[in-house]
């Protein structure tokens, strides 16, 4: 297994910055949604397939922007409301993958 460099938070947050600068985001919802998708990629991609976690991340956000006019507190209820679902969802492709 590949040792991961300590600054690659420092330069996912960077880029992630830089990201929402040009796609004119909020970068306080980017970064407070960080830990709670990089959390949820991680069960997905070790929990269900590697390749789903992207998209898992994807559908996350999709979902967070069905509902306009939200103030960022809400947004960032509507992302976690998503995440929730998702770890459900892992949760049940676990119990399939053990039974």
């Amino acid at each position: 297994m590949s040792q991961r460099d300590p600054r690659d938070l420092e330069i996912a947050r960077d880029f992630l910055a830089e990201l929402s600068s040009r796609l004119n985001l909020d970068l306080a919802l980017v970064e407070n949604a960080m830990p709670h998708l990089l959390g949820m990629t991680k069960q997905v991609a070790h929990g269900v397939v590697r390749p789903a976690a992207p998209l898992a991340a994807f559908l996350v956000g999709y979902a967070a922007a069905q509902a306009p006019g939200q103030d960022a507190d809400e947004q960032v209820e509507s992302v976690r409301s998503a995440l929730e679902q998702v770890e459900i969802l892992v949760d049940e492709y676990k119990e399939r993958a053990d039974g």
